[in-house]
């Protein structure tokens, strides 16, 4: 299981980022391969404010987000340009004694800190995603599931056009079966937390809303003692038991 460093693909990111074109697109590629020469070791933000001091780009989320596209599709393809490359913002919590087959993998810090006890009890690791995850975070957790015989990824994530896609993304990187227990719209039908409205300038917005309606639900939602009892049941239905 590794991530394609010899064909292109598309970003992680399912954004519609503006694109540089032609001599422009090529000249920053050629850009981002001069200033990141210079280290070995990068974040993406680093980069971006390294190119934007030298080079005299505009500093915006646009410009960010075209970088990213450009970077994502060069370290694809660059083996050595994409381990210079670290994400220290999406922290994994290993367990003192894992079970090696399966991680707990949560779209927000906020969720992990309230299960990790929980997840300490199962013996389960916990990878913390904060959104879409970054291909530094995929290079780790690739390395770790061919050491460990990681089978499953049980997934924990907020119901919307953004956190569905999260698991089908980390799926297709990781090449192995991501299964979400939380928050599901069984339990969504079940429970009936408070909902909020679908942001409709999401690019995933009209697909979603053509199937579950204009309203989407937090984990946050669900009281905290009804998301504690349901991560249980299904992690008991998938550890076995010491």
């Amino acid at each position: 299981m590794t991530i394609n460093e010899s064909e292109p693909e598309q970003p992680p990111i399912n954004f519609k980022a503006p694109k540089t074109k032609g001599r422009a697109s090529i000249l920053l590629e050629w850009r981002i391969l001069e200033a990141a020469k210079h280290y070995t070791r990068l974040t993406v933000r680093q980069l971006y404010y390294i190119i934007i001091s030298r080079y005299g780009y505009n500093p915006s989320r646009k410009f960010y987000k075209v970088l990213d596209y450009h970077l994502t599709k060069m370290r694809r393809m660059n083996r050595g340009l994409h381990a210079k490359f670290v994400d220290p913002t999406r922290h994994f919590i290993r367990a003192s004694r894992p079970y090696p087959e399966i991680e707990l993998w949560v779209e927000k810090d906020s969720v992990r800190n309230f299960l990790n006890d929980l997840a300490a009890k199962y013996r389960l690791s916990i990878q913390v995603l904060k959104g879409f995850a970054s291909l530094s975070m995929y290079r780790k957790a690739l390395l770790r599931a061919a050491e460990r015989g990681v089978k499953r990824i049980l997934y924990i994530g907020d119901f919307d056009p953004s956190g569905l896609l999260i698991e089908k993304v980390a799926e297709k990187e990781m090449g192995i079966e991501i299964k979400r227990i939380a928050l599901t719209i069984d339990q969504v039908k079940r429970f009936r937390p408070p909902s909020l409205p679908v942001n409709m300038r999401d690019s995933r917005a009209r697909d979603y809303v053509a199937i579950y309606g204009d309203r989407c639900w937090e984990l946050e939602a669900l009281r905290p003692r009804t998301l504690f009892k349901l991560v249980e049941e299904r992690l008991r239905e998938n550890v076995p038991a010491e």
